[in-house]
């Protein structure tokens, strides 16, 4: 049965707060920009309203949705869930993530030494399967610590991006909405810790100005100083970029860990230490 004009502005009512008709008379506009409509319709009130309500009702999917790892959320075919995370990691992640792909391989050979690890992140996975752009990080430690008993933290300040978290991510991941600084500080506070790895990658490098990135890194780096205890590994991504070369965020970070002593285990555009004993 056709689809009368009447549901069809019902529909497009519930879309736009009312202004179906006005949309009608825009969509078939023949230079209408569908694109901009689109996305006028998506960042409206009421658009963000019935998202809301189907996102926080409590039935038996939506607690599926939280407790277990959406793989083709981030783009990995049905059989990466039936993998272990080695051999996922080698099938699935290491052709994905580019540039990437070797940083992630140290940090997990060096998190094997850790018993049920603690994870701890600043920046979390913000759009998901975009694979060699951000390396969709938080989605791997979710993985990686399903397997070896481990618990994942991460802490970003963007809604946005902890929504994204928290779809592709099992209930092991816990996410945290607010300023990193501050939370490394509040849970080294607490006693929480310490952290098998600490992931800083929550400000964004601006390669025409680099220097507010890098004292953002060198402040969660100290706002974390009590999740820190000899063997605990840190890793700062964006680290030697084109055309910067190395610094990067972790500008700052690697003087201070070089003074220290800290081990190297990988520079690249990642890099990776170990805290020393």
């Amino acid at each position: 049965m056709a689809t009368s004009p009447a549901h069809v502005l019902a529909f497009l009512d519930r879309l736009t707060d009312g202004e179906g008709k006005a949309l009608l008379a825009r969509i078939n506009n023949q230079n209408a920009d569908m694109e901009a409509i689109a996305r006028e319709i998506a960042s409206g009130a009421a658009v963000e309203e019935l998202t809301k309500l189907a996102r926080t009702g409590t039935v038996s999917d939506g607690i599926a949705w939280v407790t277990q790892a959406n793989y083709d959320y981030v783009g990995l075919p049905p059989e990466a869930a039936d993998c272990d995370f080695k051999s996922g990691f080698d099938t699935f992640l290491r052709d994905r993530l580019g540039k990437r792909a070797d940083g992630f391989a140290t940090i997990f050979e060096a998190l094997d030494r850790h018993e049920a690890p603690f994870i701890i992140e600043t920046g979390c996975l913000r759009v998901p399967r975009n694979w060699d752009g951000d390396g969709q990080s938080t989605f791997q430690f979710d993985w990686y610590a399903r397997q070896r008993q481990g618990r994942v933290l991460t802490i970003d300040v963007n809604p946005q991006s902890i929504d994204s978290a928290r779809r592709a991510c099992s209930s092991v991941t816990s996410t945290i909405l607010n300023d990193s600084v501050a939370t490394l500080h509040a849970l080294g506070a607490t006693g929480m810790g310490p952290a098998a790895l600490i992931y800083l990658d929550s400000f964004d490098l601006d390669l025409d100005n680099p220097m507010p990135s890098a004292i953002h890194h060198a402040m969660e780096l100290m706002a974390a100083r009590r999740l820190l205890a000899p063997g605990t590994i840190l890793c700062i991504d964006d680290f030697d970029v084109a055309p910067l070369g190395p610094g990067g965020k972790g500008l700052i970070v690697d003087r201070f860990l070089d003074t220290i002593g800290a081990e190297v285990l990988y520079s690249g555009y990642q890099k990776v230490w170990r805290i020393s004993a």
